[in-house]
């Protein structure tokens, strides 16, 4: 598969799997936060949450102070955001176009419907009802990766938009427990907005069933971390993220084994092992922020080497820029953070 071909799947999918991700956490805080917090609550999880994906320096540089109603303009249709859902459904499209022979017609067909349904959403859509935009979002990315799934052919194609969405997803639950109430392995919450928290952390991930089946509906910080940390069943957990991109990146590389290669296997392989056999006392023990900080940067040094081994190029920066087609192969696709 040439190159650039493999870097648009790969890119769609992590595209795909981060505006899928935002609509959901934006879903869930939105609607807990206008419930139970304050206003100085509320712009302290939305400045976090910002400077965890990059987005806040544009942010402020765009709106000043952090506000839940600016914050959700800014997140959703802001066309100066290029984390956006409005320009990371565009990204995919535009990766889409340039390979669209080699998607099934349903695929591109239901991709560029997606794009025009969310352009032509305005700031008015967005507050007349901001959890069913929010929620024709999350749902719609959950249909395009079920089209994905039935109609196109296990070939490598299909592979690196599953290298892709991994990764994301990986990086994204990694950063999405690094939060205060999940940072000390304390027995339950003590106080409603803690629980709150510790609510929010599992729905953000849709892990809240997935949780109860094993911890019951008490919410423990430990469980919650050791669940999206560690379990090796529940897809969204950086276990199993770190798992499969592992084995992907081994089916994607065949009998090819050039040094950029062998370096991507090696690095894969040694993050699954690390959460293969990792424990919630070496968590606690490192300290959680400072143990998913070594897991994110270690995902980033991975997309580098995948860039490296497959795309043929020097890699991907740590800065947050809208992706573009590879058909322009000098610019990088830098959207890791």
């Amino acid at each position: 598969m040439l190159s650039r071909t493999a870097e648009s799947f790969f890119w769609i999918g992590r595209s795909i799997e981060r505006a899928e991700y935002t609509a959901r956490f934006v879903n869930v805080h939105y609607h807990l936060l206008t419930e139970i917090a304050t206003g100085q609550e509320q712009a302290d999880i939305w400045s976090r949450y910002l400077e965890d994906t990059g987005e806040l320096e544009a942010y402020q540089t765009l709106y000043g102070d952090v506000l839940t109603k600016s914050v959700l303009e800014f997140v959703t249709l802001s066309r100066d955001n290029p984390d956006s859902l409005t320009n990371l459904i565009a990204a995919a499209r535009n990766n889409a176009r340039g390979i669209q022979d080699q998607l099934s017609s349903e695929v591109w067909h239901f991709l560029n419907d997606f794009y025009f349904s969310l352009k032509e959403k305005t700031e008015i859509d967005l507050w007349a009802d901001t959890h069913d935009l929010l929620r024709h979002v999350r749902n719609t990315c959950y249909t395009l990766d079920g089209v994905m799934g039935g109609t196109m052919v296990r070939d490598d194609g299909w592979n690196f938009y599953r290298l892709g969405k991994n990764i994301e997803r990986g990086g994204r639950t990694a950063r999405l427990i690094d939060i205060p109430i999940l940072s000390e392995p304390t027995t339950e919450p003590k106080r409603i907005s803690e629980y709150h928290q510790c609510l929010a952390a599992l729905k953000s991930a849709s892990a809240f069933e997935a949780y109860r089946k094993f911890y019951s509906a008490q919410l423990v910080p430990k469980k919650i971390v050791r669940f999206l940390l560690f379990h090796d069943r529940f897809p969204r957990s950086v276990r199993f993220t770190t798992t499969q991109t592992s084995e992907l990146i081994e089916l994607i590389a065949g009998g090819t084994r050039r040094s950029e290669t062998r370096q991507a296997i090696r690095m894969a392989g040694a993050l699954a092992a690390d959460l293969e056999f990792g424990s919630l006392e070496e968590v606690y023990s490192t300290g959680l922020s400072a143990f998913l900080a070594q897991v994110l940067e270690q995902f980033d040094q991975l997309s580098n080497m995948v860039a490296q081994a497959f795309f043929r190029t020097s890699g991907y920066s740590d800065t947050s820029v809208t992706p573009e087609p590879p058909s322009k192969p000098q610019l990088s696709q830098s959207q890791q953070h």
